[in-house]
């Protein structure tokens, strides 16, 4: 049973937190090389481009819309669970196998103790790293920034030790919500990252209410305005071109975030949470030898 989840050409926090949870929750010697078997966890990785004859174990997976829809009833897909209801729906799944996202499963993960040390963090997309100035802005704002590219248990703990998360990522809102770490979620600048929230924040029973993304370059506006990534040739033109407008949106995108890290954040309901956490425990125990 192969290990699986999506690596680019940078690390991505959401992703990443597979190489260290699984370890965490599964006995020894249930993972190995094996591509004929595919362990499908954290991640909208439910793909049409894996190998047709592999049988794949969906645990907690999303449907995401990157590639077209896979056939999963051509006998090599086994559902534990799905993210929530939209995968479960567009997959023609029954409505009961949507519990949530499986980083959910972080909630029994022995994990310290710790101060809060920020009154406010800010975590993007990490796409929006290259083509943003965020570090800045948040310098600016006086908030902490966390890079969704550094390290799994670095990013755990910045989320675990801030008063207020504010996210454009996904998976920054789904761990604070799990370390109960109240969170804003800003809408992705990139329209084709915006579903999956819907998906997760449905599936524990809340009402999404996305705060404006502020943009920090004229990429950011490109994507914004376009809905695309603004990692393309013409955007990068376009910054050449403008570059005489970065300061202007650092400045601005440091003001808004500013007035964000003002509002109250949000927390998905005590009991929905850990009746969710618990369901999704339940679920991995019955096609794996879990620790807990």
């Amino acid at each position: 049973m192969k290990l699986t989840y999506y690596r680019g050409e940078v690390p991505n926090f959401g992703d990443e937190l597979n190489s260290i949870l699984w370890d965490e929750l599964i006995e020894p010697g249930f993972f190995n090389d094996d591509d004929s078997q595919l362990f499908l966890g954290v991640g909208s990785i439910i793909w049409n481009d894996f190998n047709p004859a592999a049988k794949k174990l969906v645990v907690g997976s999303g449907y995401g819309g990157y590639t077209d829809l896979p056939d999963v009833h051509d006998g090599n897909w086994q559902f534990c669970f799905v993210r929530g209801p939209r995968t479960a729906s567009r997959l023609g799944l029954e409505q009961n196998l949507a519990i949530t996202d499986s980083a959910i499963l972080t909630h029994f993960v022995a994990r310290p103790s710790m101060e809060k040390k920020f009154k406010a963090s800010f975590m993007p997309h990490f796409q929006s790293i290259e083509r943003g100035n965020w570090e800045r802005a948040c310098e600016l704002a006086g908030i902490h920034f966390i890079d969704p590219r550094a390290e799994v248990r670095k990013v755990l703990d910045d989320i675990q030790q801030s008063e207020l998360l504010i996210s454009e990522a996904m998976h920054g809102a789904i761990l604070a919500d799990t370390l109960r770490t109240p969170w804003l979620a800003v809408e992705p600048l990139a329209s084709l990252h915006r579903n999956k929230w819907y998906d997760w924040s449905e599936s524990l029973g809340m009402t999404l209410e996305f705060r404006s993304m502020p943009v920090s370059s004229i990429r950011d506006l490109w994507a914004k305005t376009a809905g695309g990534t603004g990692l393309g040739r013409k955007s990068q033109l376009a910054e050449r071109v403008l570059s005489f407008t970065q300061h202007y949106f650092v400045k601005d995108a440091a003001s808004r975030l500013s007035h964000l890290s003002k509002e109250s954040g949000f927390l998905s309901n005590e009991a929905t949470f850990k009746s969710r956490a618990h369901q999704a425990i339940d679920a991995l125990s019955t096609v794996a030898p879990v620790k807990v």
